[in-house]
């Protein structure tokens, strides 16, 4: 019997002919791909998208590249040295608002009147006692610290620094409360030249709290968790490094202005020296493959334009020749910007180890001698109260001072990079040499057992020519910081102009001259 088989039988061919049929055709374009490379069409079609592959690589390795440079110099410029330069500002204040507010204790008998200058004031206010004078200083310098706290509140970028600020304002507070009530007990005293007069007292008292909150733990402490522990806006608080200390985050938070002006700082400081970093160890191989590839480019488009002149006996094929000399002039400029950025001499090292680290150790520079100058007038108002501990911490703390002050003196003068840095250097050196001098004849003169009037005779120098030469020591350490940020500006300046540029031009004429060259080549197919 003969059967007949159904429709679906037929219309399905077996799999092993259905492979078969996939082999024979992989072959066949096999086949016909390498045929196609052994005319010279198939080789010109094949160099041209291979320039327009390796164009459309470069444009997206070297983008990235400026790309990370430019994140890195955000880091430095914008995230870290507003903060590190408002900590650093606002430390400074405090510490002269603590040395006024003990020279507007002690000095009251002064009546002597001289010009008084005030921060924030372009010329004198005119001629004032010294107590009148150092109390418009510190409402003046109260103002100019509240300006550098709002400026770092307002730049908050890393982990931990909401916390500091959050501290620092705390403690701030506190601070100019304690002040305020300084302020009030004085003008409520009978006589502000005797010692003894209980407003004095309470005054020195409350000025004595100020100074803790300064110094030593801030009294106003954070919200607390049901287990007593505080409560701070962040949960991964970094520690922090004080004196060569690592300090828990707890401890620091819960510490002084002081600590938490230095930690806020120091937060900074870190992430800038990580972005530095980070920068450098990339630069090297980033130059690298920038040469590579460039140079491999070069070849190639060298190459398609030579064998295309031979053969097509054409001297001048328009497309080949814009993307040789275009991806030339780009090239030699990538390359140079990348050289340019990198090594111990490069764009970054000039503006973060050369700039800015002498811009930061002169704020330091300030800040320990503003300490040191403080630590000058506590001292003199301690030994008005007889309070002789109180005098002796303090003697400590001014040698303690002084002496980084000499190690950041010399890191400066080892760190002279340009001219403008030389008379500065010269004026700061000189004038701290003479402040020093000037501090052993006060000393003298308040433990001059003879002179009944020691203290006062004490504190007329030191409110006079003391304070006029440390002045001139401050003035030459902003001349030095401001020689360095004005090369440190002009080259973020010019360094974030070409990094925009070439990130720009890379993602734009790297493709362009690609299809140039395929376009030169395209022309030229109908010649085989």
């Amino acid at each position: 019997m003969i059967t007949q088989k159904t429709q679906s039988t037929l219309s399905t061919p077996p799999v092993s002919t259905t492979a078969q049929n996939m082999v024979r055709r992989s072959q066949f374009n096999t086949h016909v791909l390498l045929a196609s490379l052994k005319t010279l069409k198939g080789q010109f079609m094949l160099l041209a998208l291979l320039s327009l592959l390796l164009c459309l690589i470069l444009a997206l390795t070297q983008m990235q590249s400026f790309q990370e440079a430019s994140n890195d110099l955000n880091t430095v410029a914008n995230g870290s040295i507003p903060s590190i330069d408002a900590a650093q500002s606002m430390a400074q204040y405090m510490e002269d608002i603590d040395a006024k507010s003990a020279d507007y204790l002690a000095t009251a008998p002064l009546k002597t009147l001289a010009p008084c200058s005030v921060v924030g004031y372009a010329t004198s206010v005119g001629n004032l006692s010294v107590h009148d004078c150092d109390d418009r200083t510190i409402t003046a310098e109260i103002t100019q610290a509240n300006q550098e706290l709002y400026l770092a509140a307002h730049n908050v970028t890393y982990p931990g620094e909401r916390t500091a600020i959050d501290r620092i304002m705390a403690g701030f507070e506190e601070y100019i409360g304690d002040i305020a009530i300084m302020r009030s007990e004085y003008s409520q005293a009978k006589n502000v030249a005797d010692s003894q007069d209980p407003h004095m007292l309470n005054a020195r008292h409350a000025y004595q709290q100020a100074n803790s909150v300064l110094n030593q733990h801030i009294n106003q402490l954070p919200l607390s968790n049901p287990n007593g522990s505080p409560r701070f806006a962040e949960t991964n608080i970094p520690t922090c490094q004080e004196n060569g200390q690592t300090l828990a985050p707890q401890t620091w938070a819960l510490s002084s202005i002081h600590t938490n002006l230095d930690c806020l700082s120091g937060i900074n400081k870190a992430h800038l020296d990580a972005a530095y970093n980070q920068a450098t160890s990339q630069m090297g191989s980033n130059l690298f493959f920038a040469i590579v590839g460039n140079v491999v480019l070069w070849l190639l488009l060298g190459y398609t334009m030579l064998r295309m002149t031979l053969i097509t006996h054409r001297l001048v094929n328009l497309g080949l020749v814009l993307a040789l000399a275009g991806s030339l002039i780009l090239g030699i400029g990538v390359i140079s910007h990348f050289a340019q950025l990198s090594g111990p001499h490069g764009d970054f090292s000039q503006m973060v180890n050369d700039d800015y680290n002498s811009v930061y150790d002169a704020a330091l520079l300030k800040r320990y001698g503003t300490d040191a100058n403080a630590d000058e007038s506590r001292w003199l108002i301690a030994l008005e109260y007889n309070d002789q501990q109180d005098a002796d911490h303090w003697a400590q703390d001014w040698r303690n001072n002084t002496a980084q002050v000499r190690t950041l003196i010399s890191n400066a003068q080892k760190n002279q990079t340009w001219p403008e840095e030389i008379q500065p250097l010269a004026a700061m050196q000189a004038n701290w040499q003479k402040y020093y001098s000037i501090d052993g004849t006060i000393r003298s003169a308040a433990t001059n057992m003879s002179d009944p009037q020691r203290i006062l005779t004490a504190e007329r120098i030191s409110t006079g020519i003391s304070n006029n030469t440390f002045g001139k020591f401050t003035d030459a350490i902003d001349a030095l910081s401001q020689a360095n940020r004005t090369h440190f500006n002009q080259t973020l300046q010019d360094t974030s102009s070409y990094l925009s540029f070439f990130m720009l031009a890379c993602v734009i004429i790297l493709p362009v001259l690609g299809l140039c060259a395929v376009w030169g080549v395209y022309q030229r197919l109908k010649d085989f």
